[in-house]
């Protein structure tokens, strides 16, 4: 399942699609892997980016959080990995699930320290799944309305990301498409919104 986009010069690519981001084919970017404190890859999206991964991708996750504070990465903090036998050049990590509830600002935090993450690493393209929706109890609608703002503020401004990915199950590709539609104004004219649909029924974390 390929992502590449060839970009018109001076435009960005918002893509949003159905599909499993574990089966990205995105060599030159960065698939978002959500994750808890403790780096355990064993829920949903996770367990999914783990299994593609390969065998010893957990055991590398175990080998970085041995080099943590306290052997935990603090909530909504980001450590990039290599990608194991994943199609992409980084995996980040973002700690969503601990002892405290997901909120807004964790939520906020943790989308804005990838994107910051991303460009340090120099990174032509991101892919998301929908972050503490699932075990966090997040609303999914609350979640599309905060990354749907981030994105149209940080890709335009990015100097090296072209592309943002958001990889959904096929009830949530229903919703973001709906909110699309209903707030295209917000739409910077350099930013394209794509929209692409595979047979995927997963869920975020």
């Amino acid at each position: 399942m390929e992502t590449e986009t060839e970009n018109e010069p001076g435009t960005f690519v918002f893509q949003i699609m159905q599909g499993d981001i574990a089966l990205l084919d995105i060599r030159e970017g960065i698939i978002v892997n959500p994750s808890n404190t403790g780096l355990i890859l064993n829920r949903s999206v996770s367990d999914s980016i783990a299994r593609h991964a390969g065998p010893e991708f957990q055991q590398k996750m175990h080998t970085k959080r041995s080099q943590l504070p306290q052997n935990r990465l603090e909530l909504g903090r980001v450590i990039e990995t290599e990608p194991g036998l994943l199609h992409a050049k980084y995996v980040l990590h973002v700690s969503i699930i601990g002892k405290k509830a997901v909120d807004r600002n964790l939520i906020t935090n943790s989308i804005i320290n990838c994107f910051d993450r991303a460009e340090r690493l120099g990174a032509n393209a991101i892919a998301f799944p929908p972050l503490g929706v699932g075990v966090g109890k997040f609303p999914f609608e609350e979640f599309l309305d905060i990354f749907y703002t981030i994105v149209l503020e940080e890709l335009p401004r990015s100097e090296s990301l072209l592309t943002v990915v958001l990889c959904l199950d096929e009830a949530e590709f229903v919703l973001a498409t709906k909110h699309v539609e209903e707030n295209r104004e917000k739409v910077p004219r350099n930013v394209k919104i794509e929209f692409s649909q595979s047979s995927w029924t997963g869920t975020g974390i």
